[in-house]
């Protein structure tokens, strides 16, 4: 097949012309990664004539635009005289334009002196040059899941470190952040230092979006599995005993809206975020059983999660599929509203809402269930991350030891 590169011409406003080359056939944009038959220049010629912008109404009557030359009274151009700059102008670019052709037309129709690695190890020496912070702070924003610890991740990394290169990341670098992550305070606050297991989610997120970068050619190296993680502390979580929530929820409260949240997060182990944004259309019925479908919030991992009559009757009426089940309400609202409810019951315990999904672990561990089905009730990606909740039963066994005594 021939190859060929031609010039482009195309109208503006005033008196001017655009140049752009057209490939043909299209050719391979190593920046994006695309094919493309176009490429833009900013190059352009003065016209012997004037042109406008005209609006019209398509046959859709939607309005568009295009440029037309403005012709006089006969259906000629309305011609313009050039000025002498305009014409040395012109000649100047006609000559650039042209030595800009022909050497896209050498670049691909002459063979490739280069392998596939060595255009790959001169891609990353370009890299290298690059603004790693820009990098991170991209895919900080882009994150789909866990979006706070990313946020947060890149928070702390440009307290410490401003406008580094890839070409400066080491495992000095590394080390170095890691500490500064076990001995800094919060990013909001300068009386409270940062919790070790945040530090350790942080962490993983920071080891990842250079693994990322490793994928993308911006570094040379790997640096998964030659870093240390932080190890994390292990938090006995509170939680409320069946009988408690029974307490707490046949104590009368003026905020319905939070009993229902409460309950229904008790009875189905979600998250705030997924109650919040429940709607009907996740909500569906098989064989007399009703599920809820729906994206998890946090992880972004779909969830099919079967939940009781009881749980079922809390969500009211069905109404259209795009509504809320729920009326949403914010975080701190609801916490608010928990600690005066938790008083008035007279139960003496500090838990958040985030607790009644510990406490529905505990409950259905012991009623007898399944730890691997609770893990992926719960949305557990490995079921390590459900162990957390065994060790508070095993913990209430042993309190029973000395409810039985014979006294002899």
């Amino acid at each position: 097949m021939s190859k060929k590169v031609t010039v482009l011409k195309k109208l503006v406003k005033g008196n001017k012309s655009n140049l752009s080359l057209n490939f043909y056939p299209p050719v391979f944009n190593r920046k994006t990664g695309k094919y493309t038959r176009y490429e833009k220049t900013s190059y352009f010629l003065y016209n012997d004539f004037q042109s406008e912008i005209i609006y019209y109404n398509d046959s859709k009557g939607k309005k568009q635009s295009k440029v037309e030359i403005i012709k006089d009274k006969t259906g000629n151009p309305r011609k313009l005289t050039l000025t002498p700059a305009q014409k040395h102008h012109n000649k100047e670019i006609l000559e650039a334009i042209e030595l800009l052709r022909a050497k896209r037309f050498r670049e691909i129709t002459k063979p490739d002196i280069y392998t596939e690695a060595e255009l790959k190890t001169l891609e990353l020496a370009e890299n290298k040059k690059k603004i790693f912070t820009e990098y991170f702070k991209e895919k900080a924003e882009n994150a789909t899941s866990s979006v706070g610890a990313w946020k947060a991740c890149y928070g702390y990394f440009v307290k410490y470190y401003n406008n580094v290169l890839f070409s400066d990341i080491n495992k000095t670098l590394i080390e170095d952040f890691k500490n500064r992550l076990l001995d800094t305070y919060q990013l909001k606050s300068t009386k409270h230092k940062l919790r070790r297991n945040s530090a350790a989610s942080y962490f993983i997120r920071f080891i990842q979006v250079l693994e990322m970068a490793y994928e993308d050619n911006y570094l040379s190296q790997s640096f998964k599995g030659r870093i240390g993680w932080i190890e994390e502390e292990e938090v006995m979580k509170n939680f409320l005993t069946i009988d408690e929530c029974r307490t707490l929820f046949t104590t009368e409260f003026s905020d319905e809206t939070l009993r229902r949240y409460c309950m229904f997060a008790f009875l189905t182990g979600l998250r705030y975020s997924d109650i919040n944004n429940l709607t009907w259309e996740d909500v569906v019925v098989r064989d007399k059983i009703s599920y809820i479908y729906f994206r998890m919030q946090k992880t972004s991992a779909f969830q099919y999660h079967p939940i009781s009559e009881e749980a079922v009757n809390l969500m009211g009426e069905r109404t259209k599929k795009s509504d809320f089940v729920f009326d949403r309400i914010a975080y701190h609202s609801l916490n608010d509203n928990l600690r005066k409810w938790l008083l008035k019951a007279e139960i003496d315990k500090k838990v958040t809402f985030h607790n009644f999904r510990t406490s529905y672990a505990v409950a259905q561990l012991e009623a007898g269930a399944d730890i691997y089905l609770i893990s992926k009730m719960l949305g557990h990606k490995n079921v390590t991350t459900t162990e957390i909740y065994a060790k508070i039963v095993d913990k209430r066994k042993v309190s029973t030891i000395n409810n039985i005594i014979l006294g002899i």
